[in-house]
């Protein structure tokens, strides 16, 4: 029995190593691009952990995206906390002007 052809649109999954890996991964990119690294950093990366390109791409953009998303969740809370504390002062102006 035959397999089923796959078509141009199929697209495999790219299985993502263990964080702890993704980790090295990511702080290695950063140390060669630091370091002025010209080669392609995926094609350099791929050769120390003995992988693809492709997962090396992957990894790549996926922690990108942790970092940008947990940024994102911290800018939301500080802008937050800021908006809670001037309406905690304004509170306290009006509790005094109704006081006085």
């Amino acid at each position: 029995m035959r397999k089923p052809a796959t078509s141009a649109s199929t697209r495999r999954r790219v299985r993502l190593p263990l964080p702890a890996v993704r980790v090295a991964i990511w702080q290695a990119a950063c140390e060669l691009i630091t370091a002025g690294e010209s080669r392609e950093i995926s094609a350099v990366l791929a050769g120390r952990f003995n992988t693809g390109e492709r997962i090396i791409d992957a990894v790549l953009v996926a922690e990108g995206m942790r970092h940008e998303r947990t940024a994102a969740a911290l800018k939301t809370g500080i802008l937050g906390a800021l908006e809670l504390a001037r309406d905690a002062g304004a509170a306290i102006d009006t509790e005094l002007s109704d006081v006085a």
